[in-house]
């Protein structure tokens, strides 16, 4: 076989289609409710495996030269925005940006590792819950565990499935977009609340303010709300709900509507 026909191309891989994906829903789950719940779900899972894909092919162009600048045009948007939600990956364990904890270092490479052992090619929002559940002790452990949430039954959710490869060896892999929303909520919350390095109770409030992030759908399978994972938090440091990211403050207008 030549390397030519080793090569996968478009013809040869076939997307599946709307209705092929509409059976994936209907074969999970026979009532309505469940099948829109099954129906969301598949979404993110799309929509997280095209981002790791995009995620994955920045990376290659980046170690090719290519500039933000050059980046964010075949985006058509600018390299700020591309630069944001795509780079960089995570690097060498513990080199994490930012002012973190050594706990929440430590929860971030273990993130790493849970996503490698479920066959992922990506980190995102589920293996950082997974690793603050985890985690031996921290507050972020402590609200969770009294919320009735714990390792066995966040696997054993569909959200957790195993990726087909086994675990993954790939040497860095990318951080997803909504993963990355969560870690800057977490930082500016810790601002908010006057301390220095964001720790794990941060890193939780910051996963809940994503909405539409898996670890957030798989919290609602579970029965925990955002809401109520940020009063539990609140209760435990001491301050206001509203504090821990649930609202975004609207920008004042300078000039009032014209009547």
């Amino acid at each position: 076989m030549t390397l030519t026909q080793r090569q996968p191309s478009l013809d040869a891989v076939e997307l599946p289609t709307l209705d092929e994906l509409a059976a994936v829903v209907e074969a999970r789950a026979g009532e309505p409710a469940a099948r829109l719940g099954a129906a969301i779900e598949l979404g993110r899972e799309v929509t997280d495996l095209g981002d790791a894909l995009i995620g994955r092919f920045v990376a290659d162009a980046r170690a090719a030269g290519l500039s933000w600048t050059e980046i964010g045009r075949l985006f058509g948007t600018s390299k700020q925005a591309v630069q944001q939600r795509y780079g960089p990956s995570t690097a060498e364990s513990g080199d994490w940006p930012g002012r973190w904890t050594a706990g929440v270092r430590r929860t971030l490479d273990q993130a790493a590792h849970e996503a490698r052992a479920l066959g992922h090619d990506y980190i995102g929002t589920e293996h950082v819950l997974l690793s603050l559940v985890s985690a031996a002790g921290g507050v972020a452990a402590a609200v969770l565990h009294d919320l009735g949430v714990d390792r066995d039954r966040m696997l054993a959710t569909t959200c957790m499935r195993h990726g087909p490869g086994g675990d993954s060896s790939q040497e860095c892999l990318p951080l997803m977009p909504r993963l990355k929303q969560a870690l800057e909520h977490s930082r500016r919350i810790a601002d908010g609340l006057d301390v220095r390095l964001a720790d794990t109770e941060h890193v939780l409030a910051g996963i809940v303010a994503v909405s539409d992030s898996m670890a957030v759908e798989i919290l609602r399978r579970l029965g925990v709300t955002p809401s109520a994972v940020r009063t539990a938090l609140a209760e435990r440091l001491g301050v206001a709900p509203e504090r821990l990211g649930g609202t975004r403050r609207r920008r004042r207008r300078l000039l009032a509507p014209s009547r």
